[in-house]
């Protein structure tokens, strides 16, 4: 009995290299640090290896410093905040990169879309949000960018 074999639909990327190649398109590198003005130069080295890896330049790894740090301080700079940590998470996706700061937060605290951080901050990305879950407030930053070939 002859077995006809059939080209892959995937292409000849497909097999283990291409799972891979998968696996790398959609990745998350979690942070927890402490609430602290100073322990935000570590979100900020993060995203600069993160910017590095997805080719961007320069220019694109200063804003996106400047926004992981921007997204930071919505929360560290608030008199409400009291919280002991801060959560960041930074997800590679095709073509782009989300990344979220969360904490908890009073059930009354919102960002002051009118202060001049979120609007620096909005000008930084592409997408920008927030939203309260529970005792949980998180502001999502999506940065749009083309992957090195």
């Amino acid at each position: 009995m002859q077995q006809e074999i059939q080209p892959d639909p995937a292409g000849p990327a497909a097999g283990p290299a291409a799972a891979y190649q998968a696996q790398q398109r959609s990745s998350a590198v979690g942070l927890s640090i402490p609430a602290e003005r100073d322990q935000v130069v570590l979100v900020r080295s993060v995203a600069s290896h993160i910017g590095s890896r997805l080719g961007l330049s320069v220019a694109q790894i200063t804003d996106l410093r400047l926004a992981v740090d921007e997204a930071c301080g919505l929360f560290l700079l608030s008199d409400d905040f009291t919280a002991l940590l801060l959560e960041c998470r930074f997800e590679e996706l095709p073509d782009t990169l989300r990344i979220t700061v969360s904490a908890v937060v009073p059930p009354t605290v919102e960002p002051d879309v009118d202060d001049i951080g979120w609007i620096m901050l909005g000008s930084l990305v592409d997408e920008l949000s927030w939203q309260v879950s529970g005792d949980i407030g998180t502001v999502t930053l999506l940065i749009r960018h083309a992957r090195e070939a």
